[in-house]
């Protein structure tokens, strides 16, 4: 049952992972000094609002744009279904709007569950950068040509992962060679035959642990050499680029793993103590320490709920240790100690 109560104050607190405590304001006209009917209005906008800044999480704004009315009819219109109580924190009004700002408890995991349902293909849903580099030579000789490099950032981007050039923001690096080689020109009817060999690596970032490796050699035809050189780098891209992205997805949905970097830990006993700690997080299975050395740790934590953001809040709400997150990525955290 959706409860709720109107105070200045608010105890409401997410106990559980699948839940989430959002602020959130609903505003609605006063028409016709129809004072109650406006509350009640700009209440229920309240609560809409408050479900937009969860579906935020889990949607892109490509999706929010494309599936608006679909989210409107089936989500947010049905509010009492995802929040499972909320205080109203402020109320105020004038001539012409009523105003209200709640604090609301929102089953977030319900959510996501309902968006999937709504058939929000999972490259909706976030995902790291990717960040695609292949070298690519033809008769041998290196070029600076990137046909297949582009034709598997096409892929990915059609899957509906975000591809940047930036090393930087890589939370998937794939990087390979791709060799196209003059084949023969007889009995074509004119046209040339090249075969180009594609081999390409994907690497999750940080870690740099193999998430995929792929080779094909592919043929292609054309006119000309270069056209046909050209035609033979698309095909060999076009082949790995058919299920490499899936690869990548079914990678990240069956190993989900963070490195936590942890800096100013003052000796091995304090190590071994917040390692203990993390291991109650509600989202952690279990973590080992991988490397330790002059204060600082890497740490592989092997998550069995929630996304990074969930762990890196649980680490800043620890009661045993006082935890500064300083950044986070798609598969990292990198946190400090302080003396409490």
């Amino acid at each position: 049952m959706l409860t709720g109560c109107a105070s200045g104050r608010s105890n409401i607190k997410a106990t559980l992972p699948s839940q989430e405590v959002v602020e959130a304001e609903g505003t609605a006209p006063i028409v016709k000094g129809d004072l109650e009917g406006a509350k009640a209005a700009s209440l229920h906008d309240a609560m809409k609002n408050a479900l937009g800044l969860v579906i935020g999480v889990y949607v892109s704004q490509k999706a929010l744009v494309s599936k608006a009315i679909l989210i409107e009819d089936n989500v947010t219109s049905q509010t009492e279904g995802y929040i499972e109580k909320y205080d109203v924190i402020n109320e105020s009004h004038d001539e012409n709007f009523y105003k209200t700002k709640i604090k609301a408890l929102v089953r977030k995991e319900d959510l996501a569950a309902k968006l999937k349902s709504l058939e929000l293909e999972s490259k909706q849903l976030g995902n790291p950068v990717v960040v695609i580099s292949v070298k690519e030579s033809i008769d041998g000789k290196p070029s600076d040509t990137n046909f297949a490099e582009n034709e598997l950032k096409n892929d990915f981007t059609s899957k509906g992962f975000i591809v940047s050039d930036a090393t930087s923001t890589a939370g998937i690096f794939i990087g390979g060679n791709a060799e196209s080689d003059f084949n023969t020109d007889q009995g074509l009817g004119g046209m040339v035959s090249y075969r180009s060999t594609l081999s390409v690596k994907a690497l999750k970032a940080g870690t740099q642990d193999v998430i995929s490796a792929n080779s094909e050699t592919v043929g292609g035809i054309d006119a000309t050499k270069s056209a046909a050189a050209r035609a033979a780098l698309i095909n060999s891209a076009q082949k790995i680029g058919a299920n490499l992205p899936a690869d990548v997805l079914k990678y990240l949905k069956e190993r989900s793993t963070l490195s936590l970097t942890v800096t100013n830990i003052e000796n091995l006993n304090q190590l071994n103590d917040f390692i203990r700690a993390v291991r109650t997080i509600i989202e952690v299975r279990d973590c080992f320490v991988r490397n330790y050395s002059a204060g600082t740790a890497a740490v592989d934590i092997d998550v069995n709920q929630g996304t990074v953001s969930d762990i890196a809040k649980r680490l800043e709400q620890m009661t045993s240790f006082q935890v500064k997150v300083k950044s986070t990525t798609a598969f990292s955290i990198d946190a400090e100690l302080a003396n409490k």
